[in-house]
């Protein structure tokens, strides 16, 4: 330890270390993902040929004495419009055809296709000119 050591200079520049360095500035990285390619079902896959025709099928089903649902709903609205107020029995049938499309629209279920078609049949059979026709075809009235 006699021996003497050499010291460096001090160096030239002040140290870096500790001292005060600013914030870099802030980098915003947008980083996008790559959209996968979606097949669009075809023009006969969207319409569901299918289902709409088992759910028309089973509104018409006569399953009630030899009503159906379709029936049933018809003869109510013709029933309402026979006995009360007309703009009353079709302001009725309109609220009631658009809580069914609602629910169609809203839920994925076949049980609501089945009410908006006998929904929409009640309504058709239910319309003032359907007596006009039955009385031309056969002569008969309700």
């Amino acid at each position: 330890m006699n021996d003497p050591r050499i010291i460096p200079p001090p160096p030239n520049y002040p140290p870096t270390a500790g001292a005060y360095q600013p914030p870099a500035d802030p980098r915003i990285i947008v980083v996008t993902a790559e959209t996968a390619a979606v097949e669009k079902p075809g023009v006969l896959a969207g319409l569901r040929p299918v289902r709409n025709l088992t759910a028309l099928g089973a509104a018409l089903a006569p399953v009630f004495d030899g009503y159906s649902l379709a029936t049933s709903a018809g003869t109510a609205l013709h029933q309402i419009v026979k006995d009360g107020h007309p703009s009353g029995a079709w302001t009725i049938d309109i609220a009631v055809l658009i809580v069914a499309a609602h629910l169609d629209h809203t839920r994925d279920g076949w049980v609501y296709r089945v009410l908006l078609c006998a929904v929409i049949l009640g309504t058709i059979l239910a319309l003032p000119f359907l007596d006009a026709l039955l009385y031309l075809m056969t002569g008969v009235t309700r």
